[in-house]
Order: structure tokens, then C-alpha cells, then sequence
């Protein structure tokens, strides 16, 4: 007697579990979302705004009154803001109250690719530049070849973040042979070789600077190469 009971009451638990399946998958299919263009929040916006945001699922869809408030709207849409050239990351998702929430991460500009449509981010992706869109970069002048992306990014960031690099490097460039750095006070331009152990590159140049300190002598020097492990070759005129 005791185990028909265990069995009836195990079989109403599930009957229980399924129902309530079944009317949360209508509830989602027939429930809407509510979209709203106030409950998109950016880390910062350079590129983009609310209005490119929904121009971007308009594109995708004819409405965005008639979405349903389920995981697979959600998701998809999730991947619509992503693919927008601008966006490193894109977090969506749905309140209690079925309203959709968009919070989106730009990509930081790092580097100015000139004679090019493109900017590049600190992670090595490429930014369409808009005309409209006016960002003091270093520069960047040579061929440009995709597989140096990311380690061109890593010596623009690390110019950047560097209280002295920063006020001290003009731009970059290239030849077929060689990555170069051209300074705001000198007339010397620098040779960094490939961009492998540019860190180490960049700390030999500062030291090179801190043991002369005297502007006569660093502009009796038209090229200075830093290729060499631990240490600098200095060129006179």
C-alpha cells in the first residue's frame, strides 16, 4: 500500500513538473518583448548610438514590437549587435517584466592606419573610420599586413600608457626590412626591426635617453637601433 502511494504521489510530481513546462514555453511564445531605446547602455560611444542600434535590428527585422520574450530572440539578437564592425562585446537580455535590456562594449581605438578606411583596436581589429569622428591616434604609414594587427596594436598601447612614450613618439612606420618610430623633439628616428620583444625594445630606448639627458648630444644622432637584445646602436650624422 505504502509503495502505490510513493508511486501516485511520484507520478502527480511529475505531471506537476511537465505542466508547468508546457505553460512556461506558452507563456514565452506568446509573450512579447518591450523594447525600449532608453535601457541600452554603452561603455562609451564614439561610434555608435541608440538610434544605430535599432537601425541595426531593423535591418533584421520589420518589428521589434513583435519579438517574442524568449532565450532564442534574445540570443539572436545578442549576435546581430555583436557583428556591428564597432562593437567588441554586446551583453543582452530580458527582465522579469520581459523588457529588453543592451549593454554595449566599443572597440577602443588605439592606432590610426593612414591611407586606410580602418583605425585599429587595442585587441588588433579593424575600426571603420567615420568622417564625422575626430580621435587624436599615433599613426601608422606602410604596408599593412593582417598577421601584424595585434603586436602593432601592443606597441601603440604601450606608447599610449606611457607617460613618457606618449608626449615623445610622433608615429610609426614600416619598409620591407624594418619598424620605425619618429620623435617630436629630435631629428634621430628609431629602428625596432621586427615588433618581437618590443617591451624590452622600448625599455632599452628609455634607459639609452635617461643616461644622456642633454638635447645637444641626442641631436648629433640621426638613427638609433634598437634590433639588438639589450642594447641600443647610436648613429651619429
Amino acid at each position: 500500500m505504502k509503495f502505490k502511494i510513493l508511486n501516485i504521489v511520484f507520478v502527480l510530481i511529475n505531471i506537476i513538473i511537465v505542466g508547468g513546462i508546457i505553460f512556461f514555453n506558452l507563456k514565452n511564445t506568446s509573450e512579447k518583448l518591450i523594447f525600449n531605446e532608453k535601457n541600452i547602455q554603452f561603455s562609451t560611444n564614439n561610434f555608435i548610438n541608440n538610434d544605430s542600434i535599432k537601425i541595426n535590428l531593423l535591418d533584421n527585422y520589420k518589428s521589434l514590437d513583435s519579438l517574442n520574450a524568449d532565450i532564442e530572440t534574445v540570443y539572436e539578437i545578442e549576435q546581430i549587435i555583436s557583428r556591428i564592425p564597432f562593437i567588441k562585446k554586446a551583453n543582452v537580455y530580458l527582465t522579469v517584466n520581459s523588457e529588453l535590456n543592451i549593454q554595449v562594449q566599443e572597440k577602443k581605438p588605439v592606432l590610426n592606419l593612414y591611407n586606410s578606411d580602418y583605425l585599429l583596436s587595442e585587441n588588433g581589429q579593424l575600426i571603420p573610420k567615420i568622417d564625422s569622428l575626430n580621435i587624436d591616434l599615433i599613426s601608422f604609414f606602410g604596408e599593412i599586413d593582417p598577421t601584424i594587427y595585434t603586436n602593432l596594436s601592443n606597441l601603440s598601447k604601450m606608447i599610449i600608457e606611457d607617460d613618457f612614450l606618449k608626449d615623445h613618439i610622433k608615429y610609426i612606420y614600416s619598409d620591407s626590412l624594418s619598424f620605425y618610430l619618429s620623435v617630436n623633439r629630435f631629428n634621430y628616428n628609431i629602428e625596432l626591426g621586427s615588433l618581437k620583444n618590443i617591451s624590452e625594445k622600448l625599455n632599452n630606448y628609455k634607459v639609452f635617453i635617461a643616461s644622456i639627458m642633454d638635447d645637444e648630444i641626442l641631436n648629433k644622432y640621426s638613427h638609433l637601433n634598437l634590433k639588438f637584445n639589450k642594447q641600443v646602436i647610436a648613429q651619429k650624422k
